[in-house]
Formats: C-alpha cells, structure tokens, sequence
C-alpha cells in the first residue's frame, strides 16, 4: 500500500526527502511539497505487523523518536515540525480499531492519518492500475475510478451495500490526502421537455398546450378549466 501512497505524492507536486534513515520495523518514505507556498510534508509508512503490542509500542514510544531522529538529520526545514502528517497503511486482517482510533487522535509529534486496507482492495487497486497501463497515479486517474459506474459505487459505499471494493479503497485515500480534489462528472441533464412531448398522446397535445398557456389565478381558475374541458356540469 506504501507504494500507491508513494506514486500519488509524487505525481501530485511532492517530492521525496532523503533523511538518510533505515527501520527495520517499518517501511517508510518523506515527501516534501514542490511548490515554495506551500510548506508541508507527508511521511508515508507501513507498519507489516500490527499487532497490539506494536501498535501501541509505536505510539507511546516510536512515533516520538522518529520525529526527533527526522528532525536532527539536517534533511527538513523548520516547517517540519508544525506541519508533517504521518499516512500509516495498516492492512486490516486482525486489527484493533481502538488502537488505530488512538493513532489518529494522538497529538503529539505527527498528524496522524491511518489508511486501512485489506488484501482484496489493494489487489483490485492494482489490477486496475495495472490493466489501464497506468504508471503514475494522477488526480485524474483517481477521479477516473471514483467518477465511474455514473455513481451507483457512490450510493453503494454511502448505504453499506453491493459496495466495489475498489472505489472502497480510492475514496479511503482521497479522504486522507487534502491536496486530492474529487471532481465529480458532470452528468447530462435529460431533456425533460422532450420527454414529456412524447409522453402526451396527440388527441391529448392541444389540451396539454392550453394548460401551459393559460393565465392561471384564483379568480379565473374556474372559467379556464370550462374553456379547456368544457364545462362537465
């Protein structure tokens, strides 16, 4: 999941930070904002065991050291500090959603986002990516995923029914990563007129045209319907 993370930082105005630092509990990548106005980093990590004991290890003690270790290796500007948000990709087989709550709601060091994901959703991501020949994951291509079926995997994600695994997963990570915008599609309006035109029988068409053209008020609503219908008295 890191890897998608990676591809659509770096596809989307962010560039990588070498800190010159290795885990061997976790992989991780910095990012850094390309542009000059916008001072903003984004470390993306996986954590391969998640466990409770690790979890909770990395938030009482890992997630600190890590910060400050980031933050003397000479590789970040000042910004760093006040503006970092940590994307962790838990997989979640086993997972403690009070401890991923716990993550996300922790102030100290990061900002903490955590993108859940099952084995399913990220071979469905990459097996799309994959048969569209894409390699580099643009606001596009996810708009793309997101905009397609003409809604229906929207309405199936908001009432928790016949959801599309992978429309799960994109909108996941659209909602975690501020600088992606979801453009909806615009649909085509139906031409209703028409519609109706087609709908009214022709022995019925003269009718249907008076009704519209007609002045209609309280005080001569009576004497309309009369002149239309005839009077059925």
């Amino acid at each position: 999941m890191i890897k998608i993370l990676n591809n659509i930082l770096a596809n989307n105005g962010f560039i990588m930070v070498d800190v010159g630092m290795n885990d061997d509990t976790f992989d991780f990548c910095l990012y850094k904002a390309k542009s000059s106005h916008r001072e903003e980093y984004f470390l993306t990590l996986e954590l391969a065991d998640t466990s409770d004991k690790m979890l909770r290890g990395f938030l009482d003690e890992k997630a600190q050291e890590f910060f400050e270790d980031i933050q003397k290796s000479g590789k970040v500007e000042i910004f760093f500090e006040k503006n970092c948000t940590m994307l962790i990709c838990l997989n979640s087989a086993k997972l403690n959603p009070e401890l991923v709550l716990a993550l996300e709601e922790d102030p100290y060091n990061f900002k903490k986002n955590v993108i859940i994901y099952s084995d399913d959703e990220l071979t469905a991501l990459n097996s799309h990516l994959a048969s569209h020949s894409v390699k580099k994951i643009s606001s596009d291509i996810i708009n793309n995923i997101l905009n397609a079926n003409d809604g229906r995997d929207f309405l199936a994600f908001k009432y928790q029914r016949d959801r599309n695994i992978l429309y799960d997963l994109t909108i996941r990570v659209v909602l975690k990563l501020p600088f992606l915008i979801y453009s909806p599609r615009e649909q085509k309006l139906e031409n209703l007129s028409g519609q109706i035109d087609e709908a009214i029988p022709d022995d019925k068409y003269e009718i249907f045209n008076q009704i519209l053209t007609t002045d209609w008020t309280d005080e001569t609503v009576l004497d309309r319907v009369e002149s239309i219908w005839g009077d059925k008295t």
